[in-house]
């Protein structure tokens, strides 16, 4: 069986999501602040124990209002049935799918409520609740009138007291088919079921000057904790009995050697008038715990030279970070075979397994993930399945390249519709689903230009595809040129910009996963002048087309494409959907227009590159006979670096203008709002994170 669909509500950002889980590694991305880290906190408070609190900052602010309608039912005398409807909780709904056919289904089978002999689906709901019977006591005392700002801020100050108290977890199976139809269950229904595993961000594998860590001894401390159990495998407790057993043979050594030194210094003793009334003598009893041995006095330690052993501390980050996650899979799996009923699903998170790992590290990461678990069963003698689910959240753009697109989950957070200005929520992407409608083909391209190129789609705020060589070198300084001329204007410099070098004959297959992510973008092309569709390249006074893939596709719509048609293109026509498109123009009305980027940036210097003619016409083509004797790297790198006294292209600063406004994020009116109850955020973590 395979947890294949989660559905979580009111959480943080995690408002109303439906989020797909693959059979083996799901690849949670996005930008900072999209909800990444609320998915694996909500699903370790409500899976891990059934007695999990939350305080009102855990709720989605988008929620918020909805505490206020039902005070303000209750007040207006409805009944509690349908003030209960209106409370928020927070939800997290499980989609398992499994064999019909097989005859046992295990932890699953008090789940399994339908009576549907077809239906391959169970369905798990765990959910955060005001508890039965509390809607006049959890509204109890508050205002009768309508709320004022003052009197929502109290009412919110008052339900953050009472909501840990009054709220609790409810579990029960629902009919996937009929939602009326419900089993309700007790939290260890589910803890059978399903079991999870953290493997969290921060794992205080710091460097250190002054003190040595040792966090792989403490790891392997849990081993032997696992080991120990009674339900451990038989070749565990033997190493575990071992262990106890050196330690015993230790322990009565230390007890005779103390005991004879402790009898030497009796006569010593008792010139201090010890040990006192009645005589009594001492003993010596010494109880050495393996536990404590291994967590205080153990050492991960690695081979030196000439005997010399090496600190765990100094070995390299991100080996230790590698071996730190190998130990802790090596121990889910051992605590997984230690239960005394095998869990149907062993959800497991990994945070940031990116953290001091080189790019080809992490790549081979995520791709042997699924065989490192193989090889953990593979060691045991009986080989025992492990089922295991990954959920790896990350922003290295090495692992989501390497990953392939049908693993990945996109978390972007987005303003909600029709509610006050500020409030986000998270919208997942399933890039599975998302791009069935691209050619196999044009995917296949995709996957393999991320995968070969260092792409930060995933995790950027903007983007910018550019035509070539030249335009990616120049664009920088570009930027600054613009910042430094127009200080008060909003700086592309200070957002997060991704810059793609995609080709004109490429770009136009970036145009749909661009929208799919919903990330503003500038895409900088050529005109590309020929004289007549599938005819030679010309000076544009010349032409009659564009043979610009790129710019084909964005002006699909029209009947005829042409090349006079381009160019008298208004601002407007050139934004589609967030997207905008930048290509040459002429730098003042009437006049000379280049084809390229190099003939747009010597028409845009005349002075520069000593241009001597008078006419438009003149002009255009001297500047392509100019540009023709440069390389391109050659041209961009010497205006890049050695001769900086130049002006850009207008079309690029027009575009890049326009991608430098930020549509700003106002703040959330209701955090606010719940800040001035007294309402303080979870610390060492964002709220709504």
């Amino acid at each position: 069986m395979k947890i294949h669909h989660v559905e979580i509500k009111n959480f943080r950002l995690l408002a109303d999501i439906n989020l797909d889980l693959e059979n083996q590694t799901t690849v949670i991305v996005g930008r900072n602040n999209s909800g990444k880290t609320s998915l694996s906190e909500v699903m370790r408070r409500l899976l891990n124990d059934g007695s999990a609190t939350f305080r009102l900052e855990d709720f989605s602010s988008a929620c918020y209002d909805q505490f206020c309608e039902a005070l303000e039912r209750l007040n207006q005398g409805a009944e509690d049935d349908a003030v209960r409807a209106l409370i928020p909780a927070i939800e997290l709904r499980l989609k398992f799918c499994y064999d019909p056919a097989q005859p046992q289904l295990g932890p699953l089978s008090p789940f399994v409520i339908d009576l549907d002999p077809a239906c391959s689906e169970a369905l798990v709901v765990v959910r955060y609740e005001l508890k039965d019977g509390l809607v006049a006591r959890f509204f109890e005392g508050l205002p009768k009138d309508e709320l004022t700002a003052e009197a929502r801020i109290a009412c919110f100050r008052t339900l953050r007291e009472r909501i840990p108290s009054d709220f609790g977890v409810k579990i029960w199976a629902e009919d996937p088919n009929d939602q009326d139809n419900r089993r309700q269950l007790q939290p260890s229904a589910l803890r059978g079921l399903v079991k999870t595993g953290f493997i969290n961000a921060q794992r205080g594998l710091d460097d250190v000057t002054s003190r040595e860590t040792d966090v792989l001894a403490k790891t392997v401390e849990g081993l032997f904790a696992t080991a120990s159990s009674a339900t451990a495998d038989t070749a565990d407790k033997q190493i575990a009995e071992a262990l106890k057993g050196a330690v015993q043979d230790i322990q009565a050594q230390i007890d005779t050697n103390f005991s004879g030194q402790l009898k030497g210094l009796i006569p010593a003793l008792q010139t201090f008038g010890y040990p006192g009334l009645g005589g009594q003598e001492l003993h010596t009893e010494t109880l050495l715990d393996v536990g404590k041995l291994l967590s205080n006095f153990t050492k991960v330690r690695y081979a030196g030279y000439n005997g010399i052993t090496l600190p765990e501390s100094y070995n390299g980050l991100g080996a230790r970070n590698l071996i730190f996650i190998l130990l802790q899979l090596a121990g889910f799996y051992k605590a997984f075979r230690a239960e005394v009923a095998e869990p149907g699903v062993h959800l497991v998170f990994i945070e940031e397994p990116e953290a001091h790992l080189h790019p080809q590290m992490q790549e081979v990461f995520i791709r042997q993930l699924a065989k490192i678990a193989q090889q953990l069963v593979d060691g045991m003698e009986d080989k025992r399945p492990w089922p295991v689910q990954f959920v790896v959240s990350t922003h290295s753009s090495h692992i989501a390249n390497a990953a392939g697109f049908e693993s990945i989950r996109y978390f972007l957070g987005a303003p909600v519709a029709g509610a006050q200005e500020g409030i986000r929520k998270t919208r997942i992407k399933d890039l599975r689903k998302g791009l069935n409608h691209i050619k196999p083909a044009d995917k296949k391209f995709l996957h393999q230009y991320m995968t070969l190129t260092r792409c930060d789609l995933f995790f950027a705020d903007k983007a910018v595809l550019v035509e070539g060589l030249s335009e990616r070198l120049l664009l920088p300084v570009i930027v600054a040129k613009l910042e430094a001329a127009e200080p008060e204007s909003p700086k592309l410099s200070n957002q997060y910009a991704t810059v793609m070098e995609v080709g004109g004959a490429y770009a136009h297959l970036f145009f749909d996963l661009l929208r799919f992510l919903e990330l503003r973008s500038l895409i900088i092309t050529d005109l590309d002048a020929v004289e007549k569709p599938g005819g030679k390249a010309c000076a544009v006074h010349l032409g009659t087309y564009s043979s610009n893939a790129c710019l084909k596709a964005w002006f699909s719509e029209d009947d005829p494409f042409t090349l006079a048609g381009l160019r008298g293109k208004k601002e407007i026509d050139k934004v589609i959907k967030g997207n905008r498109i930048a290509y040459q123009h002429a730098e003042e009305k009437d006049g000379p227009c280049g084809r390229t980027f190099e003939d747009a940036f010597i028409l845009a210097n005349p002075t520069l590159f000593g241009l001597i003619e008078k006419t438009p016409q003149g002009l255009e083509l001297e500047a392509r006979r100019k540009a023709e004797e440069w390389k391109k790297s050659e041209f961009a790198l010497r205006h890049a670096i050695a001769e900086t006294d130049w002006v850009a292209p207008a079309y690029i600063v027009e575009g890049v203008r326009w991608l430098a406004r930020s549509d700003v994020v106002a703040p959330d009116p209701l955090l606010a709002l719940a800040a001035e109850a007294g309402i303080a955020p979870v610390e060492g973590a964002d709220v709504h994170a």
